[in-house]
Parts: structure tokens; C-alpha cells; sequence
């Protein structure tokens, strides 16, 4: 009981932030607490407003100790779904290790998402400053924040501090992170959802879900499930039973990292 209530408080502040964008239409929560527009002759289902606005920018200014490694963050919300990507400087795109990896495809447009996008910088630029702006666009509009990124020399620091990044610089290796998910995803039920999770790490890690009480999503519990080899969690035909939290589990030799979205199904009118 406590776990529903905690999620239909997050839909109706979810669906407070949409509702201005509904061009004056209001949404009703229905009587199974499923989230519908209300009813109309003109218009038989919610319209779909073209926005996008960044919820949460990373700092307007940080610090980066030369031989460390930052990371900044940005979460963007849109309708539809707004692709995401970071940009170093005057344009050129900052992800250095794959340069589609914080960019997510609108072919494929939902009511509305709010996706985190992680940029990891773990070298730093021979200049003093840098700048990186996080980039959403959705349905021909654009919001943007930038970062300075300062860059000082090491103060001193103990051995042992020196020769764990060494020796991970020795070995190649670099630890799991996700760089690239929805926080939360509005979807019509019937439709097809993916879910994304891009990585990055060294050995790339392997990428599993699941579910709110642990347990492995896989196409074995329901064939309506299935993980893709880039790690996107696919769900065919969206029912009203498969709300809830959706955590992607990223893994390698080094560390695991795990970023949860929540998913909340639309019963279209």
C-alpha cells in the first residue's frame, strides 16, 4: 500500500510540471488510478505539446584536478522523448569514447521523459578552462546549461594515492558507469517501450534489469520482455500491471554502477 501511494504522489507531481504544456486540457487520474485526458468529441486522446525545458543543470562552474576524474549531470524533460548530448567548446561533441552514446534518437516519440545524461571526464584539457554544454532538443525546440571546467595541478598526495590511478591506467581499466537513462518515462499501454542504459567502462560492462523487489527482467519471466545487446530494456504491448521502478544494472571487473527509471503506463481514451 505504501508503495502505491508513493507512486500515484509521484504522478500527480509528474503530471503538475506536464499539465501547463496540455494547451488547457485537463488530466484526469481514472478510478484503477490510471492517468487519462478528459474526455472530448474533438479530441479523443492526450495531445502530444512539443517541449523541452533542462530540470536539473550540472554546475555552472567545477574544479578538476589534473589526472582525475569529474562528472557532470544533466536532466532534461520533453515531450516528445528529447534527445540529449554534450558539446565541448565551441561545438565539438565532448564524448570522446563513443560520440552517440548521451544522444537519444526521437524516431520514436512518447507523451513525455525525463532523461539523465552523465558526462565522465576522466582526462582533462591542457588549457586552463574548459567549457561542456548539455544540449536537450524535442520537437524542434532546444534548451541548453554550460559548464566551466577549471583545470589545477595536483597538490601533493600520499603514495598510495598516486598508484591506484596508475595502476588502473596500467591495466586499461576504468570503472562501470551509466552514462545515459529515463528517470521517468509517461508511455500510451499497448505501445512499445525501450528503455535505454548506455555505459561506459573498461571492459565495457554487461548490463542486466530488474525489477522493484530485485529480481532479473528477462524475456524467460515474460516474452514481452527482452534487453538488447546495447542494453536498452524492450517491453511489447505496455500494460497497466507493468508500472513501477526499472533498474539498470551496469557491471564490469572494476565496479558496478545502477540508475532506476520509473514507468508510468497511459490508458489512451
Amino acid at each position: 500500500m505504501g508503495m502505491m501511494n508513493l507512486k500515484i504522489l509521484y504522478l500527480l507531481a509528474m503530471a503538475a510540471m506536464l499539465a501547463p504544456q496540455i494547451n488547457g486540457r485537463a488530466v484526469d487520474l481514472d478510478q484503477d488510478n490510471s492517468l487519462s485526458a478528459s474526455s472530448s468529441s474533438s479530441v479523443p486522446r492526450m495531445s502530444r505539446p512539443n517541449f523541452v525545458k533542462i530540470t536539473s543543470p550540472p554546475p555552472v562552474q567545477i574544479t578538476q584536478v589534473r589526472g582525475s576524474t569529474i562528472e557532470l549531470e544533466c536532466e532534461v524533460m520533453g515531450s516528445p522523448t528529447p534527445t540529449v548530448q554534450w558539446v565541448h567548446g565551441s561545438g565539438q561533441t565532448a564524448d570522446w569514447d563513443d560520440a552517440t552514446m548521451n544522444i537519444i534518437s526521437e524516431s520514436s516519440p512518447t507523451t513525455m521523459a525525463r532523461v539523465v545524461s552523465r558526462l565522465v571526464l576522466d582526462h582533462s584539457s591542457h588549457a586552463s578552462e574548459s567549457t561542456y554544454t548539455c544540449i536537450g532538443r524535442s520537437g524542434g525546440q532546444m534548451a541548453l546549461a554550460s559548464t566551466t571546467v577549471y583545470h589545477v595541478e595536483a597538490a601533493r598526495a600520499n603514495f598510495t594515492d598516486l598508484m591506484k590511478p596508475a595502476h588502473h591506467l596500467f591495466m586499461h581499466l576504468k570503472p562501470a558507469r551509466v552514462t545515459l537513462h529515463f528517470r521517468a518515462l509517461f508511455e500510451y499501454m499497448g505501445s512499445t517501450v525501450i528503455l535505454p542504459c548506455k555505459t561506459v567502462g573498461r571492459p565495457l560492462p554487461e548490463v542486466t534489469w530488474k525489477n522493484e523487489e530485485g529480481n532479473a527482467i528477462g524475456s524467460m519471466q515474460d516474452p514481452r520482455f527482452h534487453t538488447l545487446p546495447t542494453g536498452e530494456l524492450v517491453i511489447n504491448d505496455l500494460r497497466w500491471s507493468d508500472m513501477g521502478s526499472y533498474t539498470c544494472v551496469a557491471k564490469n571487473a572494476i565496479s558496478k554502477d545502477e540508475a532506476e527509471t520509473f514507468l508510468y503506463p497511459i490508458r489512451p481514451n
